[in-house]
């Protein structure tokens, strides 16, 4: 199949359904809302200001989770029988996460693994009166079927530097050295991989450099027009959309 990266604006439990068919997902690499209604007050720039506003469905767990169970009830038909997933949470809304999908996943074939710890450089904002900043954030690892490994096996603590405030366009932008580690630990060179939450679209561009084909899609048409053009997609489409 011709390489396709390209990030999607609409609702992720519709056009999933165009995966269906094909079967053809060999991973999900996304960062869903987490239900902790986050936003950061210390933004003193316009562009900070800017990259700090809220996700929507991230305003209760209840409401996150629902969103995430019925995409990925949508999505996870699509996905090859042997495959990785990857689900980015917080430590606020942990227990509540390790809880549903301990339930949730193994309906779709999926067992989880491992807990990935992505270790920063800095303790992050959050409560700032707290004496013990939050340095580092969750990945849920997830398997169906026993893929062979692509990379040797890795320790599940991964340290890589956060982006600095002047360099977000979206207020949960992952960075793309952490996404490629992903992406080359669980797919090869040609494989497809999809993140439904597309925020940045950083996952598209990380699977481009590494010459594996993705989609991203987006519900926000703000976030949807930043991201396209942090993305510079220059490819057609396999799909119509």
């Amino acid at each position: 199949m011709k390489q396709i990266n390209d990030i999607w604006l609409g609702d992720s439990i519709e056009l999933c359904k165009k995966f269906q068919a094909k079967k053809m997902v060999s991973c999900i690499i996304t960062d869903p809302p987490f239900g902790t209604d986050n936003q950061s007050n210390m933004a003193v720039t316009s562009h900070g200001k800017a990259a700090a506003r809220k996700i929507a469905n991230d305003e209760t767990p209840e409401i996150a989770i629902a969103t995430y169970k019925a995409v990925m009830n949508s999505l996870l038909p699509a996905v090859k029988d042997d495959a990785d997933m990857y689900v980015f949470t917080s430590y606020q809304v942990l227990t509540e996460w390790l809880v549903m999908t301990n339930e949730f996943m193994p309906k779709h074939g999926f067992n989880r693994k491992a807990i990935i710890v992505w270790e920063k450089d800095g303790p992050g904002m959050g409560d700032t009166e707290c004496p013990w900043g939050m340095g580092s954030e969750f990945i849920l690892f997830f398997q169906r079927g026993r893929r062979p490994k692509s990379e040797f096996r890795r320790n599940n603590v991964v340290h890589v530097p956060q982006l600095r405030p002047n360099e977000l366009i979206h207020p949960h932008q992952k960075p793309g050295d952490l996404l490629k580690k992903f992406i080359k630990t669980s797919t090869l060179p040609g494989d497809f991989i999809v993140d439904p939450f597309g925020g940045s679209g950083s996952l598209v561009k990380a699977a481009r450099e590494e010459d594996r084909s993705s989609i991203a899609i987006e519900l926000d048409p703000g976030n949807y027009e930043i991201a396209r053009k942090f993305v510079h997609e220059s490819e057609t489409s396999l799909f119509n959309v």
